[in-house]
């Protein structure tokens, strides 16, 4: 897994409305890059809805908040629209993002051993540099927990 001091991976992906985007777009603001399993799901909603109701927040702060999943774009739109959250999801259905930052994991789930992706959440600074993460996110309070290590 990237680590403080890490460069944001440059990868260019689907974004929630179907664009090709570049991970470098997103420099030049504080940007809370958060990975999570699947859309829909409680805990994934969960914490999407937290960062969605204190969004105002971190816009005052100059961040900008990207989700990321492997889920399609096609999924990503239905989810948004269904929770109302404000900020871009990415599409990494071929892993490429996930596997850069290191945040895919072995999971076992009813017996079954899969590869998926682990609730992480990567803070950059402006120039794109890991200043803080959360390799094993606990949802609640997360999002104000991410919020408050943005000077």
């Amino acid at each position: 897994m990237i680590g403080v001091g890490d460069t944001l991976p440059k990868v260019t992906l689907l974004d929630d409305e179907g664009r090709m985007v570049d991970t470098s777009s997103f420099l030049g603001a504080p940007l809370v890059l958060y990975f999570y399993p699947k859309d829909d799901t409680p805990g994934c909603t969960s914490e999407a809805s937290q960062f969605r109701d204190i969004y105002r927040s971190f816009e005052r702060k100059g961040a900008k908040i990207v989700g990321v999943s492997r889920d399609p774009v096609l999924s990503h739109q239905k989810f948004k629209a269904k929770y109302k959250i404000p900020f871009a999801l990415l599409s990494d259905t071929e892993s490429e993002l996930c596997n850069a930052c290191g945040v895919l994991v072995e999971k076992n789930m009813y017996g079954k051993k899969r590869i998926g992706v682990a609730r992480a959440t990567f803070l950059f600074d402006a120039a794109g540099k890991v200043v803080a993460l959360w390799p094993k996110v606990t949802v609640d309070g997360h999002a104000e927990e991410v919020l408050a290590a943005i000077p």
